[in-house]
């Protein structure tokens, strides 16, 4: 099923989930900007990721599979017409809720939480996330960043926008960036100093959203083609917590009892719908 998003819809509907977890939390979606920060970081997913550390020879690791599905039906994509907003937006297009391969969902945010620790065989660098507005479109819809990255705004479109851009926490405030010539760059830094997720959205196109994940390299990754993501961590651990978030499905939650023998170990998340 495809709804049609008119020139003066305010915002997409974002059904919630979770997934064999203690805590439901709504999904994230494009909003009225006359809502408050308060209202916009309460889509965002709060992140308490587990301590990690750089692997070394002798660590006792233990490799996980994390596999995101749904149970249920997936979210209706929603055919927006563009141009009616502004002639540069092109066509009209779809805009798709979830990519997902059957249950399996593509492009989740994973992370593991807690007192457990986490093994990285990256250190942690100076990185520049990209997020691109192009054909009234923000790409990619989500993407890492270690703390303390430059997020680099990019206008690639002949029109004027603002950009909303909302930290996770409502102690820090948002801000707007103004966009008014092709090919406008704008390094952000100061909003990837804290854990948590950005939400980026563009003021007058409701269906514009990215997402800029901020955690330490190696405690979270974004599921792959399979649906699946994968982590190194403490073998010695007696257990733990694995979540996952998706801004039309929510954060589903699980715990994971790091296994002593040698073989990959595999978890699964379910946002259950």
């Amino acid at each position: 099923m495809r709804r049609v998003l008119l020139a003066m819809t305010l915002a997409l509907s974002a059904c919630g989930g979770s997934g064999g977890g203690d805590e439901v939390e709504p999904a994230a979606r494009a909003v009225p900007t006359s809502q408050s920060p308060a209202a916009r970081a309460l889509r965002l997913p709060r992140m308490r990721p587990a301590r990690v550390i750089p692997a070394v020879s002798g660590a006792d690791i233990a490799l996980v599979s994390v596999l995101v599905e749904v149970s249920g039906s997936m979210p209706s994509d929603t055919t927006v017409q563009a141009r009616s907003i502004d002639p540069a937006c092109g066509a009209s297009f779809v805009d798709t809720a979830v990519v997902h391969r059957g249950n399996a969902v593509v492009g989740a945010l994973v992370w593991i939480e807690g007192a457990g620790t986490v093994f990285s065989t990256i250190a942690d660098g100076e990185h520049r996330p990209t997020v691109i507005l192009e054909q009234c479109r923000l790409r990619p819809r989500i993407q890492l960043a270690a703390p303390g990255s430059t997020v680099q705004l990019v206008m690639h479109d002949a029109r004027g926008e603002r950009l909303v851009l909302v930290p996770s926490s409502v102690s820090i405030p948002i801000d707007t960036i103004s966009f008014n010539a092709e090919g406008q760059l704008v390094p952000v830094r100061q909003r990837t100093d804290s854990v948590g997720v950005l939400g980026i959205y563009a003021i007058h196109l409701p269906w514009a959203r990215a997402f800029v994940a901020v955690a330490p390299t190696g405690v979270s990754a974004i599921s792959d083609m399979t649906g699946t993501a994968r982590f190194s961590i403490d073998r010695t651990a007696s257990s733990v917590s694995v979540r996952a978030w998706h801004p039309s499905l929510g954060v589903a939650s699980g715990t994971l009892n790091p296994s002593k023998s040698g073989a990959e170990q595999r978890v699964t998340l379910t946002f259950r719908r």
